[in-house]
């Protein structure tokens, strides 16, 4: 009898397995993705004041200490104002003014920030032409770590970055200068 249940076992297990071969077997199917919402397309910021032919004059102590025009400014909540077609003209006494494309002030950072075709007329120091310059009042210095020419009465410098402290009249390229002289 023993022999008969372990039989009847053997032989309903045989059939549960060849009824399953038959079967197709479901296979396992990476979940679809989901659905992500689209991104909104990013909003240009929008300025909260345009002014067109732009002349700001800053007295400190009685004396001029900038004089800015721009075709265009923006400013973008109280914290930064861009520029087009911009001359910044500081400290007149130095007698140095800047001029570019366009160009941004950031009030909080305290500095401006000039781009193409940037030129610093340093008035009998020459003059230096570049594509992007950033002027840090509080340290009263110019700084790029763009490529600069410097033009001078028969002097010509090149390189790559750019130092000036104001406060001092000391000018620095910072690499790969080269230096021709006109006789």
């Amino acid at each position: 009898m023993f022999r008969a249940l372990c039989a009847a076992l053997f032989l309903m297990l045989a059939l549960v397995a060849c009824h399953q071969e038959g079967a197709s077997i479901p296979q396992k199917t990476a979940p679809p993705p989901e659905k992500t919402p689209a991104k909104a397309p990013s909003k240009k910021e929008e300025p909260d004041t345009e002014f067109k032919k732009l002349h700001y004059v800053i007295y400190e102590e009685g004396k001029l200490k900038w004089d800015i025009f721009a075709a265009e400014a923006y400013i973008f909540k109280g914290k930064r104002i861009k520029m087009k077609d911009l001359k910044v003209c500081a400290n007149p006494e130095k007698g140095f003014c800047i001029s570019s494309k366009g160009g941004t002030y950031d009030p909080k950072a305290g500095r401006f920030v000039f781009y193409g075709e940037v030129v610093l007329n340093a008035g009998k120091k020459g003059r230096l032409y570049t594509s992007s310059l950033k002027y840090l009042p509080k340290r009263e210095a110019l700084e790029t770590e763009a490529p600069v020419t410097i033009k001078n009465e028969g002097l010509l410098i090149k390189g790559r970055g750019f130092y000036y402290d104001v406060k001092t009249g000391t000018m620095k390229v910072l690499k790969r200068t080269k230096v021709r002289v006109d006789a």
